[in-house]
């Protein structure tokens, strides 16, 4: 049975009594009458005419942000313990506001289901997600959450941004402890559950690979009932999933996947094309993502598509003219005619080793310099992670210049791998970093810059990108 959407109904602005009803809550003061058009649990991004959810946080408590998000306009609270002295907003009192905030959104996707696709993986769940939603995109209209809003917080306040034009929902679902993801099925329960890679990503949390994978595994086991299971069929923890699955697909380029690539053929930084081989039909794919982990996104994303009805000619077209996201795999001009590969958006062992292997199909006779931060939240497997990530520069690059705490082990190890010593080297920051770089600039030269996101790398791609 393929997914179909419900007819729109215009229910999605909430008004006070619908937030009541939903959280089981009692409106303490302020208007009955009033619609909330926007839902927030951060005081400093809310807009007038929002509804402000005070959240307990380990480090912060939102009770004590109420009078901000009432001096920024917001029109309602929730909130455990009554604030004093509010006015012109409706107050309402719940029992637990964690738990109202999944109630707010349970009771949105209850009054219009949609299908939802949910990601998750260690690495490329936010270019899955722009692919999916470009090739649904095709067909219906779809509404995605926007950049990191893939937690407990970022799901409802992407539910309650939805329109009631749109016919499908597609979210990242993103964890760093055990039980997170199968709190947000609860939540949204997913349609289709696409599972991309387990990788060590997050290992410092949880503890072992292993233990990612079981975590990885609860958006299978929360599927809506008659849910479909998109695995990769190359990750062999994903794979394994299969066995909780009451309905599955595989996709990759093993034999026996559903959804498989053949006859891969690779064009550096141009991207790809390969055989795409489905049930519905076979067609050539021209893919502008460079690598073959975007071969293995792009087979997830039609793996999707399926289900929608499409067929394999109709998801080749609709894969070429996909372009990358903000600063991932973002090809850009730099200084002197420079080529940047700007993957600054975060960074895993994973999605590390993905952009070397991309900046070593450079052709002959470039200047290959990566540029690389510390990957985060790895725990006790940070130090091998990052000899690893050391050893492939060393063997892909022609220069390094690493940034961070493992910055030192990053540069031994590549040194270790053959990289010359006076090609590897450490800077303090990101300006030392473009320092370093700017005599290597030229029209032969490609770089890459990747770190994770508390790194900020990005700023080392805005100094030495071509001047507008």
């Amino acid at each position: 049975t393929r997914v179909r959407s419900s007819a729109a109904s215009d229910v999605y602005k909430r008004q006070v009594k619908e937030v009541v009803d939903a959280t089981r809550g009692r409106l303490l003061s302020g208007p009955h009458d009033v619609t909330f058009t926007q839902l927030f649990t951060d005081s400093r991004e809310v807009k007038p005419g929002g509804l402000f959810v005070a959240l307990r946080g380990e480090e912060h408590d939102g009770h004590v942000f109420i009078p901000q998000a009432i001096e920024r306009g917001a029109a309602g609270i929730v909130c455990e313990r009554p604030p004093q002295g509010i006015e012109g907003a409706s107050v309402i009192q719940v029992e637990d506001t964690r738990q109202a905030l999944f109630d707010i959104t349970a009771d949105r996707l209850a009054r219009q289901p949609h299908p939802i696709v949910a990601i998750t993986g260690s690495a490329g769940k936010t270019t899955t997600k722009d692919l999916i939603a470009h090739l649904l995109g095709r067909r219906l209209r779809v509404h995605k959450s926007k950049g990191n809003l893939n937690t407990y917080t970022g799901i409802p306040m992407t539910v309650f941004q939805m329109d009631p034009r749109d016919r499908a929902l597609i979210l990242e679902y993103a964890m760093s402890r055990a039980g997170e993801i199968r709190e947000l099925t609860r939540v949204a329960p997913p349609t289709i559950g696409v599972v991309l890679n387990v990788g060590l990503a997050h290992v410092g949390f949880l503890g072992s690979i292993d233990a990612v994978a079981a975590a990885k595994r609860e958006l299978v086991e929360g599927l809506a009932p008659g849910g479909l299971a998109v695995l990769n069929a190359d990750d062999p923890r994903v794979r394994a999933m299969s066995a909780v699955a009451r309905r599955f697909t595989l996709y990759g380029v093993a034999g026996d996947a559903a959804v498989r690539a053949d006859r891969i053929r690779t064009q550096g930084l141009e991207g790809s094309s390969f055989m795409l081989l489905t049930p519905r039909g076979k067609a050539e794919v021209y893919l502008r993502l460079p690598g073959h982990h975007s071969i293995s996104n792009a087979l997830a994303a039609a793996a999707v598509a399926l289900e929608f009805d499409f067929d394999a000619p109709a998801i080749a077209s609709a894969l070429h003219g996909f372009a990358p996201p903000a600063r991932r795999m973002n090809i850009v001009t730099g200084r002197n005619g420079a080529t940047v590969i700007d993957d600054s958006y975060n960074a895993s062992p994973g999605s590390m080793l993905a952009a070397l292997d991309v900046l070593g199909l450079a052709p002959r006779g470039t200047l290959k310099v990566a540029v690389l931060g510390d990957m985060l939240e790895l725990g006790d497997h940070a130090q091998r992670a990052h000899d690893e990530i050391g050893a492939m520069a060393g063997k892909t690059a022609d220069v390094l210049i690493a940034v961070g705490e493992y910055a030192p082990r990053v540069v031994q190890a590549a040194r270790r791998a053959g990289m010359p010593t006076d090609r590897a080297f450490v800077v303090e920051s990101a300006e030392q970093a473009v320092a370093s770089l700017t005599p290597l600039l030229g029209a032969q030269t490609q770089v890459l810059v990747k770190g994770s996101r508390g790194m900020r790398l990005e700023r080392v791609v805005e100094q030495i990108r071509e001047a507008p």
